[in-house]
């Protein structure tokens, strides 16, 4: 018996060893991404290019990732996380090595290419915790990786934006240590998680874009409305938010360095809202008002960045707009979850990626357009006559899927029967 709870004490160690080594691994690539996220727009822009062509570069490493993220995922499945996590990292290395390097506009266009097409770490990541995650402990796991990214998201920018004071190549090349150091965590402390490999990898045009998936959800008229609402708020938010550096820019006539700090800024306020906010309000109000507090609370803030020209009080509509994010994402989340089966639910958040992944791709594209031909405060007007929108399909999405209430009433017969 000794033995046996010896046993299980140490497999319940090797597993916390793991969990934490890929969550470090997550940490610092998340970190990389987060230093030169505001940097890049800057680096852009002193080697000539104009805010919309800056927006063209930033939109290649979304639609590469659209593609690379579900072949990634797949060669994991046949050749092994291990390996490909260390090829996808290499990749993010090469690729942080080129920004750095960026002495021209081809080798920028490099740098986000083969970060893009290569370096899709977070699915392989996301596989291995799935790999190594009992099914009963997978939502609070994963709940802690996205407290280990929203850590990474506050530091990040802050780091970058101080450093690029040096010169802008200084956060790049820091970007690349920290995801060399990533490399020698996975070669050194991770085991491969994958007992299983397929014998065969095979590739289908749905696998990258689930059209045949979104035909089918998109019949009924409440998920189609949701779906919809989910990439109404996502465009509404990456079109600012792809583009804000160059926003902040233009409006406020700032450096990489001050960007940094509003990101970060950003990043805490929301893991705040996220971690302490939104259960204490849930227990006193429902899902619904939750999230039409958070949607007016994303338009009152882009109405108050458009007029808005002071360092200072910007910090008061990025507070608006990250209690919006921080509680409109994880209600919308969930509300997606619910429209659905419980065998559906990795279906439905397949399509909804693809649709997020897409909206991606043109955000920064339209996001630097604005900025080039017309006033800064229009981006922000924009976004949120976007987030408006929503409220056009409020009623057909946020009521409750009929077959929730059929099992509920199962639920209540069968609890009748047993008492």
């Amino acid at each position: 018996m000794r033995r046996l709870m010896a046993s299980e004490n140490i497999n319940k160690n090797n597993l916390r060893k793991k969990i934490i080594i890929i969550f470090m691994i997550m940490f610092t690539e998340i970190l990389g991404f987060s230093i030169v996220m505001p940097v890049i727009p800057f680096l852009g822009l002193s080697l000539g290019l104009n805010p919309f062509q800056i927006g063209l570069i930033l939109s290649i490493f979304s639609f590469c990732q659209l593609l690379a993220s579900p072949i990634t995922g797949k060669l994991s499945d046949r050749f092994g996380r291990k390996p490909i996590l260390i090829f996808s990292q290499f990749s993010t290395f090469i690729g942080f090595l080129l920004l750095g390097m960026s002495t021209n506009v081809w080798i920028l266009i490099a740098a986000r290419l083969v970060d893009g097409l290569l370096g899709s770490n977070m699915t392989v990541s996301q596989a291995y915790l799935s790999d190594i995650t009992s099914p009963q402990n997978k939502t609070r796991v994963f709940g802690y990786s996205s407290a280990v990214f929203g850590l990474a998201l506050i530091f990040g920018p802050a780091i970058g934006g101080t450093l690029s004071v040096i010169s802008y190549s200084t956060p790049m090349f820091l970007a690349a240590g920290i995801s060399l150091l990533s490399i020698i965590l996975v070669i050194i402390l991770l085991p491969e998680s994958l007992t299983e490999k397929k014998e065969r990898f095979s590739l289908r045009f749905e696998d990258v874009i689930p059209i045949k998936e979104a035909r089918r959800f998109f019949k009924s008229s409440m998920i189609r409305s949701l779906l919809l609402i989910f990439f109404i708020y996502n465009f509404g938010f990456f079109i600012f938010m792809s583009t804000f550096s160059l926003f902040a820019q233009e409006q406020l006539a700032i450096s990489a360095k001050e960007v940094g700090i509003y990101l970060a800024w950003i990043g805490f306020t929301r893991v705040l809202f996220q971690s302490l906010l939104i259960d204490p309000l849930l227990k006193k109000i429902s899902e619904n008002a939750l999230l039409f507090s958070g949607i007016i609370s994303l338009i009152f803030s882009m109405v108050f960045l458009a007029f808005t020209s002071n360092f200072i009080i910007i910090f008061i509509p990025l507070f608006f707009l990250s209690y919006g994010t921080g509680v409109g994402r994880p209600i919308l989340s969930s509300k997606l979850s619910k429209a659905v089966k419980r065998e559906e639910t990795g279906s439905i958040f397949g399509v909804n990626n693809s649709l997020t992944s897409i909206g991606q791709i043109f955000c920064p594209i339209l996001g630097g357009l604005i900025i080039q031909y017309l006033p800064s405060g229009i981006l922000p007007l924009t976004s949120s006559a976007i987030f408006i929108l929503i409220f056009l399909l409020w009623r057909k999405a946020f009521k409750k899927p009929k077959f929730e209430v059929k099992d509920k009433i199962k639920s209540e017969i069968l609890q009748t029967e047993i008492e």
